[in-house]
């Protein structure tokens, strides 16, 4: 039976590999872009948030780890823009599905340049940032994983990309908490 790598073992094998140079400049990953998934256990997810917020607190070397929760920024965007009450009376007239439907639309989540690329473009320091996307349990089902990723590859390409994802990945397929079959991405690496 094969041994199943704990959360402390994927973080070392993550700090490992951001220490990297090749990493950094997204260089030997034959023109794809630099996006990864570390896929975790979703009852483990306080113990990676601590560990995100410990790896931003303290760099390894000159490496500056930007971190970006989805869900700050899409609820930051919905609240700034006054949309709470519209999606609140939305949800009770005509259900979730309408409500995700109206925040995909609000978002702009059909366009590469959608809201959320747009925020983390914007707020992105240099050249040696990782980025950490984060978040992706709390906005399900609003906004899938692969939504995110795929629109973003279009725009952000030239900083490696890390997103954390409560579930599994297992290089073809994302499955929300372990269960919720996801779009494909094909793309990214698992880390």
């Amino acid at each position: 039976m094969e041994k199943r790598e704990t959360l402390e073992e994927k973080f070392q094998r993550l700090e490992k590999k951001i220490s990297q140079a090749s990493f950094q400049n997204n260089a030997g990953l034959s023109n794809e872009v630099g996006y990864y998934i570390f896929a975790y256990n979703p009852h483990e997810e306080m113990q990676v948030r601590e560990r995100i917020n410990y790896l931003q607190a303290n760099p390894i070397g000159n490496l500056n780890i930007q971190v970006f929760n989805i869900f700050d920024i899409v609820l930051d965007y919905i609240n700034q823009f006054h949309y709470q009450k519209p999606l609140m009376q939305m949800e009770l007239a005509h259900g979730l599905t309408e409500v995700i439907v109206q925040i995909n639309n609000i978002l702009e989540m059909d366009e590469d340049n959608n809201i959320i690329v747009q925020y983390i473009n914007n707020h992105l320091a240099d050249s040696k940032s990782v980025i950490f996307l984060t978040g992706i349990g709390q906005i399900y089902p609003i906004l899938r994983a692969h939504k995110i990723l795929n629109t973003m590859t279009q725009i952000i390409d030239e900083y490696p990309v890390v997103m954390f994802y409560p579930g599994s990945y297992d290089g073809l397929s994302l499955k929300a908490f372990g269960k919720v079959e996801d779009s494909n991405y094909y793309r990214a690496f698992s880390i």
